[in-house]
């Protein structure tokens, strides 16, 4: 299965392509878009929205991740990178995948073993965890990473629980309360 990772931002989005088989996750690819900074906002969501179509097209992933928002203080950061979201967001849709969302302390836990490591921490782990010569640049691309690598762990973990048994009491009541 092959896991697109996405770190979304209106200035420079970070994806991460990762090929998870047998249990063992292969470095693919991953980069940035990065629109300029000048002109139009309009114009870079557009630029946005095609290059990740491209994307989609071209790695045709399976399984899509994306970091959910951070809210700092700043309003119009804010608003602009909730754009730039939806821009994603719709060309993931448009692909016809879905995304699964986490939390940048969920990515970070999940491969850094805590929810407040570093950028730096997180992207030495991130090349540890797929056996990369070189730790994989710049930040977007690598966080991007994570968050394909905090799927899989999740993912794998899902699938791997068996359900609990149900006690006797749960059972009895289970079947009165579906008999009425």
């Amino acid at each position: 299965m092959i896991v697109l990772g996405i770190d979304p931002s209106s200035t420079s989005t970070g994806y991460g392509l990762i090929d998870h088989r047998r249990g063992t996750s292969t470095f693919v690819g991953c980069g940035c878009i990065r629109p300029k900074r000048t002109g139009d906002f309009g114009d870079r969501l557009v630029l946005l929205f095609d290059r990740m179509s491209a994307l989609l097209s071209e790695a045709s992933p399976d399984q899509v991740a994306l970091e959910s928002s951070f809210y700092g203080k700043d309003a119009d950061a804010a608003n602009k990178l909730g754009e730039a979201r939806g821009v994603v967001r719709l060309a993931v849709k448009r692909g016809g995948l879905a995304t699964t969302e986490y939390t940048p302390s969920q990515v970070k836990k999940a491969v850094a073993g805590r929810g407040q490591a570093s950028k730096e921490q997180v992207q030495y782990m991130v090349s540890r965890l797929l056996r990369l010569d070189e730790m994989p640049r710049p930040l977007d691309a690598s966080d991007a990473l994570a968050v394909a690598l905090c799927h899989i762990h999740r993912q794998s973990f899902q699938l791997d629980r068996k359900p609990s048994a149900r006690s006797p009491e749960v059972e009895a009541l289970l079947k009165r309360v579906v008999a009425r």
